[in-house]
């Protein structure tokens, strides 16, 4: 970082970054950008949210691939910021660093994995930051920051040089202030694998089973997005996805599994610290059996082929990104209420994680109460059609308040 120390009230920062190095010129110049700590930036350590994870990581000598792209592009990464540890959790709590302060929602929990990535931004020290998304770790705490969230499609965003937890489901995540910056960051990053016929959306629902595992300001956020997208010419479809809960389910048992053939090397040879959280999730991926695991996969295609059917190519869900606003941190005191939350919440992200779908999160909450955040999910390369639908919503909300 080349200007004055970056100021941080809400200890979402883990390290500056300083003089990284910027183009001259491109279409991110004059953007400021930060990275959750699972991206390799040459010369600093890599921690994942853990004590001794960059150890085990080593000496970091190039950038990850969206940081190099990023740098190319004009924008300036300023600072790493903290994360749930392993970027396994929803809720933002880290044990080792503490956890980073909701700007939009004081007292409450800023979500994870990519808390820091959307503190920093809500909290206006940058524009935009990258996260990750592996069942909802970009949409989560965009929700509860109510700032805007990408989760792009499946591998179309290269991840190298960032630290996975779950390779089939991992993806670069971006977080924004606005849908602009969000769809001018998203263009840049993204690299799908051929080229695509254009989408153009033409209906859209709002699952009535997202509706019933949401709290009353979920399924206001969902109906007041979907309100402001039947003004923009999108027909209104009626209907369940009817998998919300298989689809978490299925998630759960895989990402278990691949989270703990990732780490358990490192586990059983290093013995790190673990917050309990972790430690608990990793232990029960560990003991899960072939059976289990080939049931869940067997899951996993079925619903692939009947979302893709719902979807079609002109169709986008509506859906609470998160069940209600952040929940205040003593919540997750009383294991029942956090079971609950723990599993509407997973019900409303893991669908799109599964399949492999791009989503964009955007504000849903009316002025002046707590942020909630709505997504809207597309079929597979729907991600530019996604990131305009976004700024098409911005843009009218602008004329209105204008």
């Amino acid at each position: 970082m080349t200007g004055s120390a970056l100021q941080d009230p809400f200890g979402c920062v883990a390290c500056e970054v300083r003089d990284h190095g910027v183009a001259a010129a491109g279409p991110l110049s004059g953007l400021r950008y930060a990275a959750k700590d699972l991206f390799d930036v040459a010369g600093l350590p890599t921690a994942a949210g853990n004590p001794d994870f960059a150890r085990w990581r080593g000496a970091v000598r190039e950038d990850a691939w969206a940081i190099s792209c990023l740098r190319r592009n004009g924008a300036e990464l300023v600072a790493k910021v903290h994360l749930h540890e392993l970027a396994y959790g929803i809720t933002g709590v880290n044990p080792h660093y503490g956890t980073p302060a909701n700007p939009r929602a004081p007292g409450r929990l800023p979500g994870g994995s990519s808390s820091g990535s959307a503190v920093a931004v809500a909290g206006g020290l940058v524009p935009f930051a990258l996260g990750t998304d592996t069942g909802g770790s970009a949409r989560t705490p965009a929700s509860f920051c109510g700032i805007h969230g990408f989760r792009p499609t499946f591998g179309h965003v290269p991840s190298g040089g960032v630290v996975s937890l779950a390779p089939s489901f991992d993806t670069v995540g971006v977080l924004a202030a606005t849908a602009a910056v969000l769809r001018k960051v998203g263009a840049i990053l993204l690299r799908p694998p051929s080229p695509a016929l254009p989408f153009r959306f033409e209906r859209m629902l709002i699952p009535s089973d997202a509706l019933e595992r949401s709290y009353e300001e979920g399924r206001a956020a969902a109906e007041a997005v979907g309100a402001r997208l039947g003004a923009l010419g999108l027909r209104p479809a009626t209907g369940s996805v009817g998998v919300l809960d298989e689809a978490r389910d299925a998630q759960r048992a895989l990402q278990g599994a691949e989270a703990w053939a990732v780490h358990q090397d490192w586990i059983t040879s290093s013995r790190p610290r673990l917050g309990p959280d972790v430690a608990s999730l990793l232990e029960s991926g560990s003991r899960l059996t072939a059976a289990a695991i080939g049931r869940a996969s067997a899951a996993r295609a079925a619903i692939s082929l009947h979302v893709t059917r719902l979807l079609g190519r002109d169709e986008v869900l509506v859906v609470p990104a998160t069940p209600g606003p952040a929940p205040a941190a003593t919540e997750f005191d009383d294991p029942a209420a956090s079971l609950d939350v723990r599993a509407k919440l997973l019900s409303l992200t893991n669908l799109a994680s599964l399949v492999g779908l791009p989503v964009v999160a955007v504000p849903g909450a009316p002025e002046g109460a707590l942020p909630v955040g709505v997504q809207l999910i597309g079929p597979e390369g729907s991600d530019l059609a996604l990131l305009d639908l976004a700024v098409a919503l911005e843009d009218a909300a602008m004329r209105r308040e204008g």
